[in-house]
């Protein structure tokens, strides 16, 4: 009885931790994508910087700027990282089928869920705001574009 007890866990953490290794996969796919969006959202700031005319729009441009340094600079760098060295523990795991010592996996990578929960929900917001700076900028330069092209008829 207790051989089969031992067994069925067994089965029950190797299947937890293959499904730990293919979350941190996930999250390596979700940094990569986070980080190809911050340079597109860096290309924007280049082109529509031009286009501030307000204080307020410039603060709030500055203020998305140094998030994204922060964020593509620093942040995504060390989410990478941590994910990769995680799942590079878990595979070692999976091929060695040694026990797995909950403990120690909770000690080393325990927080990294959640973190990139943190920032996934704080990214969503700055995405948002983001676009609602760049929505003014581009209508601004519209609206430039317009009143040129009039002058220029006359």
């Amino acid at each position: 009885m207790d051989q089969i007890m031992s067994e069925s866990q067994q089965m029950t953490m190797e299947r937890n931790v293959e499904e730990m290794y293919h979350n941190s996969l996930e999250w390596q796919s979700e940094v990569s994508l986070w980080k190809q969006e911050m340079k597109f959202f860096q290309k924007m700031l280049d082109t529509y910087t031009s286009n501030c005319l307000s204080v307020e729009q410039k603060q709030r441009l500055s203020h998305f700027q140094n998030l994204l340094i922060y964020y593509d600079g620093e942040l995504l760098d060390q989410f990478k990282q941590q994910s990769r060295r995680h799942a590079k523990y878990l595979a070692h795991q999976l091929e060695e089928n040694e026990s797995f010592n909950l403990d120690e996996y909770q000690q080393k990578f325990g927080g990294l869920s959640s973190h990139l929960s943190a920032f996934a929900t704080e990214y969503r917001r700055y995405k948002k705001d983001f676009f609602g700076l760049m929505e003014e900028l581009i209508d601004q330069s519209v609206v430039k574009m317009n009143k040129t092209e009039l002058t220029d008829s006359e």
